[in-house]
């Protein structure tokens, strides 16, 4: 399982510069419990990039560099905590074609049944065994055909008809817009020892929108089990949706 974090901005900032040293501090830290990896992905005007690696960000350079250097006005970051998969770069979020990066923070049992919905070319980018992969490339795969708002609600909704799960909870960016979906299950957040552990939140400000695991910062509203948010990268315009109705966490 992992935490998430995104963000669009009105201009090009580093993570340190969009949350301020604290907050910042705040975040890596979940590295020590999430400790089996990180990535960042980011937008530019071909699509999206990536950058991987299968160290713990808090005692990693490359996450120090990336967070005080790389600048760009929409970013997606994501640090593991292995439950399906071995710690390796491989297995490493965001998942990405180039014109989607996605992360996704749970666990799907018996996620190899969404291999026949990846159509060959994508079924060739999978490199790791996780099921975190087999949904980022499922839903990249429904996004040829929908808004990837829509291809994200509606992967998470076939893989909640049909597998075991803990949350679908999961972020991705493409060159236009941020969205976040927000699908989890309550009884398997009621098993976790940390409060809240699978509510997602954001926070909108005149300069940025932040969309986040719980767990770190403040000032955040919730965004509701069964809701995706989505922000468009140049305006900021922010939409919530609601895509299932699910009860809310105990």
């Amino acid at each position: 399982m992992c935490r998430l974090l995104a963000y669009a901005s009105r201009t090009p900032v580093t993570l340190s510069d969009l949350l301020g040293a604290d907050e910042l501090a705040e975040f890596t830290d979940l590295s020590r419990k999430h400790a089996d990896g990180w990535g960042f992905a980011w937008a530019d005007e071909q699509g999206v990039g990536t950058y991987r690696a299968a160290d713990a960000a808090h005692a990693s350079p490359g996450f120090a560099q990336v967070s005080q250097e790389h600048r760009t006005d929409l970013g997606l970051a994501h640090v593991r905590w292995a439950t399906l998969g071995a710690t390796a770069v491989e297995n490493t979020h965001p998942f990405s074609d180039g014109a989607i990066a996605m992360a996704h923070n749970g666990t799907i049992s018996q996620a190899e049944a969404l291999d026949p919905f990846l159509p060959a070319d994508l079924a060739a980018l999978r490199k790791g065994s996780t099921d975190s992969e087999r949904y980022a490339l499922a839903t990249i795969a429904a996004a040829r055909t929908a808004d990837p708002a829509d291809a994200l609600a509606e992967t998470a909704s076939l893989v909640a008809d049909t597998l075991p799960f803990s949350s679908l909870n999961a972020m991705l960016i493409t060159d236009r817009e941020l969205v976040a979906l927000s699908r989890y299950s309550p009884e398997a957040e009621a098993r976790e020892a940390e409060h809240e552990y699978y509510h997602m939140r954001y926070r909108v400000t005149p300069d940025a929108v932040i969309v986040a695991s719980s767990g770190w910062g403040h000032g955040w509203e919730t965004l509701g089990n069964g809701e995706v948010l989505v922000v468009q990268r140049h305006t900021l315009e922010v939409e919530v949706r609601t895509v299932a109705e699910l009860p809310a966490a105990a």
